[in-house]
């Protein structure tokens, strides 16, 4: 029987979603990092922005991911919209991968397939 407890985050004491420690995948030394997952909400507001037609709010968007689920290592923003494409792919992926419940190949693919579509518009326009 399914349980309350396996359908919610677990919170500290502080009210705070835990941290998570976890791999990401898919750089090839695996390193880790401890995350948060973001609660639907946020999930929710994040998408608003990823989805709207200015480009600088989706890129704030990519941002958010991070600024909201990286824990450790402890970042500013500044450092986080200076960071490495790759590295800030893969915290995200490993973020939304926590925050969906799925793995992050299943994050890595849905990525690739909306940045695909994007392509597609953008060459249509």
């Amino acid at each position: 029987m399914l349980t309350a407890k396996d359908m919610v985050f677990q919170r500290g004491e502080d009210g705070n979603l835990l941290p998570i420690e976890v791999e990401l995948e898919v750089l090839p030394d695996k390193p880790k990092v401890k995350v948060r997952p973001l609660s639907r909400g946020k999930l929710q507001e994040i998408y608003q922005k990823a989805t709207s037609e200015d480009p600088a709010t989706k890129i704030q968007a990519d941002n958010d991911v991070i600024v909201n689920g990286l824990v450790e290592p402890l970042m500013t923003e500044e450092q986080i919209k200076d960071m490495k494409p790759q590295y800030a792919a893969a915290i995200a992926t490993a973020i939304l991968s926590e925050s969906l419940g799925i793995s992050q190949d299943e994050v890595g693919k849905v990525t690739k397939e909306t940045l695909s579509k994007q392509e597609l518009e953008v060459k249509k326009n």
